[in-house]
């Protein structure tokens, strides 16, 4: 039994190998951009507004330049989703081998590229703990429904340098953090949500190369200091 519970704990202080969200975050860019594109040419339509942008020409409407900033962000989110996938294209995949994440102890791993990376400077490992909280009230709009104004507050943030010439990337670039005791818990999804106390944890790599840099993004799934292993 206490073999069986020796295994049991085993699995649960090492997390299963993670691949980076470099190509989930250029799918869910491609969806953004189309139906941010789609929104735009649907007010167009819909509302049947001339594209007529002359505002000292009497038949002006401001409200043609409503679909312009859906069509801005829907092109702004194309553009990250190409980043993305010619980042997918050029390093592959990114894994993350680590143990677990847990408020007051130490964090540490390893990031291995599915190809080998020459970069032209040091990898820059980043862990940083986001947290997500609501200015103010609810507003109510015209429209009868209630809106309210999010922000991001970074709560901790450790970079660790890994020069570049003392390691193959695809056996692995190692990083330690020592997790502050009073590190706060993730709380919510591991993708961005406008919820007031929402917690993220997110590692990054980065590293200057020709061309278009490395990167690699991970959720982190951080415990609070009370855990036990």
């Amino acid at each position: 039994m206490s073999a069986r519970r020796g295994r049991r704990q085993a699995t649960v202080q090492t997390p299963a190998p993670m691949a980076d969200a470099n190509a989930a975050n250029a799918f869910s860019a491609y969806f953004f951009a189309g139906a941010m594109g789609l929104i735009g040419l649907s007010i167009v339509w819909y509302f049947e507004l001339p594209l007529n942008f002359d505002v000292t020409d009497r038949e002006f409407n401001p409200l043609t330049f409503i679909p312009v900033v859906f069509v801005l962000i829907a092109l702004y989110s194309l553009l990250k989703a190409i980043r993305d996938t010619l980042r997918v294209r050029k390093f592959g995949t990114t894994t993350l081998v680590c143990g677990p994440a847990i408020a007051g102890r130490s964090f540490a791993g390893s990031l291995r590229s599915s190809r080998d990376l020459a970069p032209d400077g040091d990898y820059r490992v980043q862990l940083r703990c986001i947290r997500t909280y609501r200015v103010g009230g609810p507003v109510v709009v015209a429209s009868g429904t209630q809106r309210s104004t999010y922000k991001d507050e970074l709560r901790w943030q450790e970079t660790v340098v890994v020069p570049s010439v003392s390691i193959q990337s695809s056996v692995g670039i190692p990083f330690a953090f020592q997790i502050p005791p009073d590190a706060l818990a993730s709380k919510g999804p591991p993708i961005y949500e406008r919820v007031h106390g929402n917690v993220r944890w997110i590692l990054t790599v980065s590293a200057p190369m020709r061309g278009l840099d490395y990167y690699a993004a991970f959720a982190i799934d951080m415990h609070g200091a009370g855990r036990s292993e």
